[in-house]
């Protein structure tokens, strides 16, 4: 039997997880090999091509059944299965375009009971449907892309690159490792972003696109998993790849 996630980000045991069908044939395998469902999110024909498989720039998960979707995925199959399970689906009253920041509406991070965000990018019906669900520190940060950036670790530590995301979240009490820039993949780019190549499966478990081994922070990302009993999981033998991450939405009860 299976349940929706109650936080986002932080599923107990990961039975069923979406992102973007772009990285199928890299991931769908070894997630199978994990006992988890894949679904997938088409691209999104509004945003840079380069982005358009990323799912967190399509799909936020609001905690439980309440999932906001993209108006792109009206229709979709994506729609038609979370419906299948009971999900609560909101299209939210937004247009994302090309350039950032007119891509970044829906790429907020919970961590736990806080939400990194940009004010200035995340409408506020959006904030305001998010606070529906109980008491919510919202961390207001310079940071467009709050969700691509940070790797949620547990309810309270999370790892990212972005300096301004890191001394907001740890202002607010969070507990946070930041590494260098760079040294993650992402075509098109000079590099992609720790959140986005990155996804919690299961309490003790944290899923990386690929190895860490050549990044210069390696060491210090391990130990700072080892310290809160978490394992590192290697999805694949490449170097390791921003995917714009990936949302669990269903976990085993």
């Amino acid at each position: 039997m299976s349940q929706f996630v109650d936080l986002p980000h932080l599923p107990r045991r990961c039975d069923t997880i979406l992102y973007g069908k772009k990285y199928a044939d890299k991931l769908r395998k070894p997630l199978d090999s994990l006992h988890m469902k894949s679904v997938f999110v088409p691209d999104n024909p509004n945003i840079d091509p380069r982005l358009a498989g990323h799912a967190d720039l399509s799909v936020l998960h609001a905690g439980g059944e309440r999932v906001l979707l993209a108006p792109y995925l009206k229709g979709s199959a994506v729609e038609s299965w979370l419906n299948s399970i009971g999900t609560k689906i909101l299209f939210p009253d937004i247009q994302q375009h090309t350039a950032y920041p007119e891509d970044t509406q829906l790429n907020l991070c919970q961590v736990g009971e806080h939400i990194l965000y940009n004010r200035k990018t995340v409408p506020d019906d959006i904030v305001e449907y998010l606070t529906r669900n109980g008491a919510l520190r919202f961390i207001d940060c310079h940071q467009g892309y709050t969700r691509c950036t940070a790797c949620v670790v547990d309810r309270r530590s999370l790892i990212t690159a972005d300096r301004g995301v890191a001394a907001r979240a740890s202002s607010a009490g969070l507990s946070v490792l930041l590494i260098s820039p760079g040294h993650i993949l992402l075509d098109g780019f000079p590099h992609g972003f720790i959140g986005g190549a990155s996804f919690k499966i299961a309490d003790e478990k944290i899923a990386f696109t690929g190895k860490l081994d050549a990044h210069p922070d390696c060491g210090r990302i391990l130990q700072f998993l080892e310290r809160r009993e978490i394992e590192a999981v290697f999805l694949t033998a490449e170097p390791v790849f921003d995917i714009g991450s990936a949302i669990p939405i269903l976990e085993k009860e």
